[in-house]
């Protein structure tokens, strides 16, 4: 492919200069899909108790009798028995639920025939009550949609020690995540929240974690270099008064000598505009999302024919506007066969509008990775969160429109998505709540 026909060829100096972009320092945050943020709000009530832990395997047995395999809820994220010290704040200066120490005095005023009782293990029950401070664990019984209150009692009360006299057990209703947790960090959360929680390294509701911490480890090196380029794109257009401050860059990961930025674009909304008074969306194809994919088309064309001369009236504004887009244009780095973007990356300062999302996932993106959240406008983001001001952080995302259109099952392309959280933050004037990137 020769370009060099169409597309007048960048001096020297620049092309340097782009190798010499400072690159920005920060770091990732993989985005949660829709369905993650979903789980993670889904609460319900279940059933605990406290038992003498010599008690636990009886109590648990009695309750698998008591309920059948169809009508359980899948709790195994959660532990079954976890220890006082264990528990949540709430939990720790609780009593023993039945009181061991009045039951054994009762007991021994009315002395009860062994055969009343089941397994023969009053004695055992009674030794255990001796103790000043009887060893004892917390029971998750069930989801408390399964088991109406007064049946859960009853299966408790059926066991012993609770079966030896006619001293209730405290059965206690708490609220607990009903679907496993995506993260060490949101199991950690939840067992200091709600109850005991298990991580399991696998994720039901988005990309499997090793597939993200994979990729991520890849894209780590040079991602402050490629988010420095597009932010480099979005100011020289900006600074031309053609459109926002808003650049992007895709990158071929596997190019031959390691990974290379394809093409760049800024946003181009105004450009064609006469009017000072800027008003309305501009030109949403020439968004520098939109225009970064119909670079990658223009280039791809150029590779099966005669390159195309630049249409200075193309909606699409898919030619070089800028230096630094004339610079990475020019060079003959997309490889040949390729189809649409597949596999291809994208870096971009702005989170891509709904419109955009769904062309990057028309067009194959493998990546993408944005620095500033839309919480108006955005199509990526997965959070639902009513928003005041500002565009968030990357840890409390203070808004969004909740879309998390980068994996979701009812698509049929689905890509990896992170923020790029900089040590700078962007100083470009752009109103996030307003603007579509």
């Amino acid at each position: 492919m020769n370009l060099s026909s169409s597309v007048p060829q960048p001096p020297e100096e620049l092309a340097n200069s782009i190798k010499d972009t400072t690159r920005c320092n920060g770091r990732l945050i993989a985005l949660r899909t829709r369905a993650e943020v979903d789980a993670s709000l889904t609460i319900v009530d279940a059933y605990t108790v406290e038992i003498p832990q010599k008690s636990a395997n009886r109590a648990l047995k009695a309750l698998e009798d008591a309920i059948p395999a169809k009508d359980t809820v899948n709790l195994q994220h959660l532990r079954r028995f976890a220890k006082p010290e264990h528990l949540p704040p709430q939990f720790k200066n609780a009593s023993l639920c039945d009181n061991i120490e009045s039951r054994s005095q009762s007991s021994s005023t009315q002395p009860q025939e062994e055969g009343n009782v089941p397994n023969g293990d009053l004695q055992g029950d009674r030794n255990a009550a001796k103790d000043d401070s009887p060893s004892t664990l917390h029971l998750l019984i069930c989801a408390a949609s399964i088991l109406p209150y007064e049946h859960a009692l009853k299966i408790i009360l059926s066991t012993s020690p609770f079966n030896c006299n006619s001293h209730t057990p405290h059965l206690r209703t708490i609220p607990i995540p009903l679907f496993p947790p995506t993260s060490e960090a949101q199991a950690k959360q939840w067992s200091e929240t709600y109850w005991p929680t298990v991580y399991k390294k696998n994720n039901p509701f988005g990309p499997h974690p090793s597939l993200v911490s994979r990729a991520e480890d890849e894209i780590r090196p040079l991602a402050g270099e490629w988010m420095a380029l597009a932010r480099r794109a979005g100011i020289d257009t900006w600074t031309s008064s053609i459109g926002e401050p808003i650049g992007a860059v895709i990158v071929d990961p596997h190019a031959i000598g390691g990974p290379s930025a394809i093409v760049i674009a800024g946003d181009a909304r105004w450009k064609g505009s006469t009017s000072p008074q800027r008003s309305g969306g501009g030109n949403i194809m020439a968004h520098a999302t939109m225009r970064a994919i119909s670079l990658v088309a223009k280039k791809r064309l150029a590779m099966l024919r005669d390159p195309p001369v630049p249409d200075n009236t193309s909606l699409f504004a898919d030619y070089p506007l800028t230096p630094i887009e004339t610079a990475m244009y020019s060079q003959n780095n997309l490889a040949a066969g390729g189809y649409l973007c597949l596999d291809l990356e994208m870096y971009t300062t702005h989170e891509p509008c709904i419109m955009c999302s769904m062309a990057l996932l028309h067009s194959r993106f493998s990546k993408v990775v944005f620095q500033t959240r839309m919480p108006h406008t955005g199509g990526l983001a997965s959070e639902v969160v009513p928003a005041e001001t500002g565009s968030g952080s990357a840890d409390i995302p203070t808004g969004g429109l909740g879309y998390g259109l980068f994996w979701r099952p009812e698509l049929n392309w689905k890509l990896l998505a992170w923020q790029w959280v900089d040590e700078e933050p962007l100083e470009m004037d752009l109103d996030c709540a307003n603007v579509h990137a």
